[in-house]
């Protein structure tokens, strides 16, 4: 019997908060796609807000089990007050974890909180994990224009590292006005936040006082693995960037696991090159990727069994005790 394949980065969406979020979103037209059974936007949202289509489509391409999160880009909180972003993370969370009780062999929950608001942020948290039993933060790049590295997060890092959670990066979009043109906020604003993401990381020293924290990012963590070597440079050139680290940036880039959802086995086989096999894990982005993402792992060259195995099951089972089960 061959391994599961775990999919480590599908989407949900909760009616309500999708209706609040979305007007605030870079996408402000997705609430609104049409839900007509063969249009694109039913194909689009159908399988985010019903769980057997998620699921007939999870069959359809070969995954035996999803780890799904909120659509963030059109349902995250940030424009919201402390008390407002709470209630609507609260009912996107409560929506996950009805989810996974109905399927629990087929589904693994994430959660979300208000980053932008620190002390409710860590109020859900707690109540994520002790009433609704998830055990995976899905937070954003950045909150409130400060990148998670930052001092004013510790509290979040210091409550992972508590409850041995596994945190999951993804953007809620890139609203910056430069990006909203061709639609760069997604083709090129997101994989500088995610490099931003990473580059705060390791600037502050996350991995030096929360030592084997579990980080995953999505989109392969964007471009900053493929270019550390001139951030190298910089450990000696610029002595202001090594305060908080001991190591070369290349070195840390393995304190991070990084999704396999990149669009092009050129630029997959390159991110294992420079992190490991080891480090990859199986996303898919359902329901914006590939057709057949199983079928395409299969033909990045440079991969032995071992290592597909790994990135499609072994690795993303170890990231939380429910996907072992």
């Amino acid at each position: 019997m061959s391994a599961p394949v775990i999919d480590f980065h599908a989407h949900v969406l909760e009616p309500e908060a999708l209706k609040q979020c979305a007007p605030h979103s870079v996408a402000t037209g997705f609430g609104a796609r049409p839900m007509a059974p063969g249009t694109p936007g039913f194909n689009l949202m159908a399988g985010m807000l019903d769980p057997e289509i998620q699921i007939s489509d999870m069959d359809r391409k070969g995954i035996s089990r999803s780890v799904i999160s909120t659509a963030t880009v059109v349902q995250s909180t940030w424009w919201a007050d402390a008390a407002l972003a709470a209630e609507l993370d609260r009912r996107a969370n409560q929506r996950i974890a009805e989810w996974v009780e109905r399927y629990p062999a087929r589904f693994t929950g994430t959660f979300t909180i208000p980053m932008h608001h620190i002390d409710a942020a860590i109020k859900e948290l707690e109540f994520a994990v002790s009433k609704l039993n998830l055990r995976i933060a899905n937070v954003s790049s950045n909150a409130g224009g400060f990148y998670l590295g930052d001092p004013k997060f510790r509290e979040f890092w210091e409550a992972v590292v508590h409850h041995d959670l596994t945190v999951l990066i993804h953007p809620h979009g890139v609203t910056d006005p430069r990006f909203q043109k061709f639609a760069l906020w997604n083709g090129v604003g997101q994989p500088i936040e995610e490099t931003m993401a990473i580059a705060s990381l390791i600037y502050e020293g996350i991995f030096e006082t929360f030592p084997g924290v579990k980080v995953v990012i999505v989109h392969g963590g964007g471009y900053l693995p493929h270019y550390t070597r001139r951030l190298d440079r910089n450990y000696t050139m610029h002595p202001m960037s090594a305060q908080n680290i001991k190591k070369i940036p290349t070195e840390y880039l393995r304190s991070l696991y990084y999704d396999s959802c990149v669009y092009g086995n050129d630029v997959l086989e390159a991110l294992v090159r420079r992190v490991g096999a080891d480090r990859i894990i199986f996303g898919t982005d359902y329901p914006f990727g590939e057709e057949d993402p199983v079928g395409n792992l299969a033909k990045a060259e440079g991969l032995s069994d071992d290592d597909r195995n790994r990135i499609l099951s072994i690795t993303p089972a170890s990231l939380a005790p429910a996907l072992s089960q």
